[in-house]
Parts: structure tokens; sequence; C-alpha cells
């Protein structure tokens, strides 16, 4: 199958095979991966901090509950204004991420709105791909990200932070993208929608040449070059 940014166009978009993911709102509890956890015991058991919350972001913890484990995101114990102003709206536009993208195979497939303040994901022992030197994947698994994407895009949603050391994992072979914190739907917008889903997805596809570049050289194309000169003058090095 041609790569969807073939001749410098960027279309023809899969939907992959779903499967269920719980739906999210402030007031009802929901179960995760078989166990019920609340934000109460999510706090009375965590591990280990991941991430001190610094000014305007969340803390991140990893907690577990009757032998499963979840990542959670937690504005709660910032301050009110913190809390209500920007923990409301971005634990709020992550949760209804997970919901949209619900069902696509390579993202997490459970998650949990726990307050309007603190979002629960299934935890994944895994490398992140980061840590993968050249010549230990292949095509196989840029592949496997490709699909991903190509998926994410076929509901009118971008990813925006495909970051190779924080957001993509290998998890026995198999790629994982995590965190939709930054995730948006500019497809649900009338009229513009398809449009402008086409151009934000320009930002995935421009990491996802990088990783071709990094992993899969050979497989490189004359288009995959002309746009690597794109990438490398709108993004930055981290990407």
């Amino acid at each position: 199958r041609a790569a969807p940014y073939a001749d410098c166009r960027l279309g023809g978009h899969k939907v992959l095979d779903s499967f269920p993911l719980p739906l999210y709102n402030n007031t009802v509890s929901h179960r995760i991966m078989d166990s019920d956890l609340t934000y109460g015991e999510a706090l009375d058991r965590i591990e280990k901090v991941l991430v001190q919350g610094s000014a305007g972001k969340a803390e991140v913890f990893l907690t577990s509950l009757r032998g499963k484990r979840f990542v959670v995101k937690d504005f709660g114990r910032k301050g009110f204004w913190e809390r209500h102003f920007l923990g409301r709206i971005f634990i709020g536009r992550e949760a209804r991420a997970y919901q949209g993208l619900a069902g696509i195979e390579g993202l997490p497939g459970q998650a949990l709105r726990l307050t309007p303040f603190a979002i629960a994901v299934e935890y994944l022992e895994a490398q992140d791909l980061g840590s993968v030197n050249a010549g230990e994947i292949g095509i196989t698994v840029v592949r496997q990200l490709e699909k991903i994407i190509d998926a994410i895009h076929s509901r009118g949603w971008v990813h925006l932070d495909l970051q190779r050391r924080t957001n993509i994992l290998i998890v026995n072979g198999e790629v994982r993208v995590i965190d939709l914190a930054s995730a948006f739907r500019p497809g649900a917008l009338p009229l513009l929608g398809p449009l402008l889903t086409r151009f934000f997805g320009i930002f995935d596809r421009l990491s996802l040449i990088k990783f071709k570049r990094l992993y899969a050289p050979d497989a490189l194309t004359d288009n995959d070059r002309c746009w690597l000169k794109v990438r490398n003058l709108v993004m930055p090095t981290k990407w």
C-alpha cells in the first residue's frame, strides 16, 4: 500500500477494527480492566510519582488496585484557580480524546476520568521508542505506527505530540501510542473539518517520516525526503 503522504499528498486513511472503551463524565464511576478505581484509592496506593506537577502542569503518578496498575494525571491537589481553570479543561479534553478514539488498536485500551480534575489510564510495561537504537526495529514497526496515525486521522482527530522518548512505546515488538493530552478534533468543525484535519495531520506525518528515516532508511522515498526538508523547517529537533 502506498504511503498516505505519497506525491506530497496526505490522505487514504483506514479505520481499524474497534474494541470497547468506557465513556467518561464528571460524576459516574466506570470500570477499568475489571477493576473499580476511585480518586481516593488512587491517592492511597501511589507507588511512584512520575512527574512533579509544576505550575500549570498536572502531577503524574503510578498507582495500583488489586494487581492492576494505572498512570494517573492529577490536578486535584492544585490551588483553586489552577484546578478549575486548567485542570478541568485539560483533563476534560484528554478524556474526550480517549472516548473519541476508543477502539483504535495501538492506543491505550482503558481509561477513566476519576474526577473533573484527574484521569487514570492503563499502565504498560514497555520500552520507549527513544531508547531503541537504529537497526533494532525495522519497517514493520514503522508501518504499525502509520496505521495508528491513519486511524486517528480517519476519525477527524490529530495527535500532535508523537515524541519517541515519551509518547511512543514498544510492547512485545508492537507499537503503542500513549498520552492524548495534545490530541484534538479539527474534523468536528463543519465544512472546514476535513481540510483542517489534513493540515494539522501533516505534523503527525512528518514525525512518522522522521521515524522512518531513523529505523527504516532504506524504505525512504524521494517524496519522504521532500517532506523531511519541510519537517526540518517547521518542527523542533525533539520531535
